[in-house]
This record gives C-alpha cells, sequence and structure tokens, in this order.
C-alpha cells in the first residue's frame, strides 16, 4: 500500500529534490545546528535554471562538487535523459555521466537515495571532501587512457560543473571562501567547459586573491544578480557566475555579460514559503535564458563590460538607471537589501 502511494509521486515529481525538500522541512522544526548555517539547499527553479544556462544535452558529464542532496544532479539528469533516445544511452547517462561530491555523510546518504529513487544514478557519487587528491585525480583523468572502463570507451571527463558552495560564516573563514569551491570545481572541467554557480555577492563585489586565481586559468561570461530572498527564509543575497573553463580570462578579450535578474515573479506565501502563486516563472525564465544565450543587452536589464579581478561582478556596477522609473519601493528594497548585506557581512 505504501509503495502505492509513494512510487507515482516519484514518477510525477521526477525532477524534484524530494529527500531535500523532506529535509529542509526537518531542519524548520529542529532548528538545525547553528554551524551549519553556511549549507543552504537549492530551490528547485534554481536547479533547472542552471540546467539551461549549461545547455546541458545527453552529450555532456556533469560535476557538482558539493552535491548537498543531489539537486543538481537531479535537475542534469531528467534533462539528459529527455534527450536520449536508446536504452543504451540512459544507462550511460546514469551510470557516467553524473558525477558528485558530498563531505557530509549525511548528506551523501541523501544525495544516494535521491538518485536511488530516480533509477540509480549514484554510480560516480564519492563521499568526501571535494579537495581530496584522490577524488580530484579520478575525476580530472577520467579521459585517460587507463580509465577505459566502459565497453571499451574512455570515460569522459566532465564539462559541465553545478555548484551551490556553503557559504563561508565569517571573514575570517579565508579558506573557506565561496570562489575556492568554484575554481576548484572549474579546475576539474575540461577546456571549454562551463561551470555554473550560485555565491553570495559579498564575495564578488570586492577585490581578492580568489577572483585573481580564478581568471588566471579560466573566463568569466557572465553574472546574473538573483532576487535577494531566492534561498527564503534564509537571508543570503545571491548572484549566479558563469565560467568558461580553462581559458585565461585575460587572453579571451571577451566582455562579460550581466543581467539583472530580481525580479522571478516568486511571491511570499504564509506557509509554502517563496512560490511561483502566478505562474510567471516559465515566461521570465525563458527570457532570461534568452537573453543570457544571445548577449542581448537590454537598458536597465543586462549590459556587456570588460571587467578583471580588481572590478565589481554584479550587473548594477554597469547598468544605466532611468531615475524617472524609481518608486518608493525600489528604494525600501535596496536599502532593505544593503542592510541585509551589511549585516551578513560583519566579523
Amino acid at each position: 500500500m505504501e509503495n502505492e502511494n509513494v512510487w507515482p509521486f516519484i514518477s510525477v515529481y521526477h525532477n524534484f529534490d524530494v529527500v531535500g525538500h523532506f529535509y529542509g522541512e526537518f531542519l524548520k522544526y529542529t532548528g538545525g545546528d547553528k554551524k551549519a548555517l553556511g549549507i543552504v539547499l537549492t530551490p528547485r527553479h534554481i536547479t533547472e535554471l542552471f540546467c539551461e544556462i549549461a545547455n546541458i544535452t545527453k552529450k555532456n558529464t556533469v560535476l557538482d562538487i558539493c552535491a548537498g542532496t543531489g539537486a543538481f544532479l537531479i535537475s542534469a539528469m531528467q534533462v539528459m535523459l529527455k534527450t536520449a533516445l536508446t536504452d543504451k544511452e540512459r544507462k550511460e547517462i546514469k551510470k557516467h555521466r553524473l558525477i558528485g561530491i558530498e563531505n557530509s555523510p549525511k548528506m551523501f546518504a541523501l544525495a544516494a537515495s535521491n538518485m536511488i529513487l530516480r533509477g540509480d544514478g549514484k554510480a560516480n557519487l564519492h563521499q568526501g571532501s571535494c579537495f581530496d587528491e584522490a577524488i580530484t585525480k579520478s575525476i580530472r583523468e577520467r579521459n585517460k587512457e587507463e580509465n577505459q572502463v566502459y565497453k571499451g570507451k574512455k570515460l569522459k571527463q566532465p564539462n559541465i560543473g553545478l555548484l551551490n558552495p556553503p557559504y563561508a560564516q565569517s571573514k575570517s573563514d579565508a579558506e573557506l571562501h565561496e570562489l575556492y569551491f568554484v575554481k576548484h570545481m572549474l579546475d576539474q572541467l575540461s577546456v571549454g567547459g562551463i561551470g555554473v554557480a550560485i555565491v553570495p555577492v559579498s564575495c564578488v563585489i570586492s577585490p581578492g586573491q580568489a577572483k585573481k586565481d580564478i581568471l588566471k586559468r579560466h573566463t568569466l561570461k557572465a553574472v546574473m544578480s538573483m532576487h535577494s530572498e531566492v534561498f527564503y527564509p534564509v537571508g543570503t543575497v545571491t548572484c549566479i557566475v558563469v565560467f568558461e573553463a580553462g581559458k585565461p580570462h585575460e587572453e579571451t578579450k571577451k566582455k562579460t555579460w550581466f543581467g539583472y535578474w530580481r525580479d522571478d515573479g516568486f511571491v511570499k506565501t504564509k506557509h509554502m514559503g517563496r512560490i511561483d502563486l502566478n505562474d510567471k516563472w516559465d515566461g521570465i525564465k525563458k527570457q532570461w535564458v534568452e537573453a543570457y544565450r544571445n548577449n542581448e543587452v537590454h537598458k536597465g536589464k543586462s549590459v556587456t563590460a570588460y571587467v578583471t579581478a580588481d572590478d565589481e561582478w554584479v550587473a548594477e556596477a554597469y547598468l544605466e538607471t532611468d531615475y524617472s522609473k524609481i518608486t518608493r519601493e525600489d528604494f525600501e528594497e535596496v536599502v532593505k537589501n544593503y542592510a541585509m548585506f551589511k549585516l551578513m557581512n560583519e566579523v
């Protein structure tokens, strides 16, 4: 009887992080461990948005070095399976084209459970630190001759990276800077691969060694400013950063595309948090992704600019502002965001 109730639910919500959702609800009622505040579970609409930004297909190999409950891998797997035509392709996707690393044994167990519920895509889930040399080497050298283990074919080095890193809790956590997780992910990708991450705005505004280290080897393709309450009720103002791996930023001589993606159409409700109450998300997402893919420039919404590690990596620094359209509500939102930013970055 239980099976009859559970499995239809899984089949309908095939790209939904069921285990992560239950875990999030559990934390609400337990209060959670204050030391674990850096762990922020990624909303479903963000994991799906990442897959579209990266333009994932069955030909890709996807890596998440901070897998958590496996939300990014679940969304990626479902997108990849939709483009697969044969059972052989679907089997290869589940067994060889999804790679995850999770340090927490409990989170790892949740990720494995999540993947099993979807037909078992847990073959390449690693439990341990993403900086572990053995794990890193096994991923980076997948395309070498000695790793031909799948019917005589070389395993593919990952060319897509998706990441929501743990967020540093204070400025003293220098070794846990979010961008060092981003850099490590990018270092595992093949040349020309695409890495997408969502990070606090605070780590891309100020100059820093982490930004310099990334741009020495990788190109900053795009940055999108997100709604201040994407992770509601956790108050972290974030942005999405997109990189092209293995190509030094200075050598590519390309402009970076900046998108102002603050209005996602979601609204807060009393019992369900932020949801797409008015069915606006699909239309907004389509406009966003199309503008990003074509490097479109729209006044007040997107712009391109040459940037270095010493510059601010946010759209607000380069967009032209039409002051005639500013309302009291806009002003209050900016003040609120700034206050939240200052509060979250106090030592």
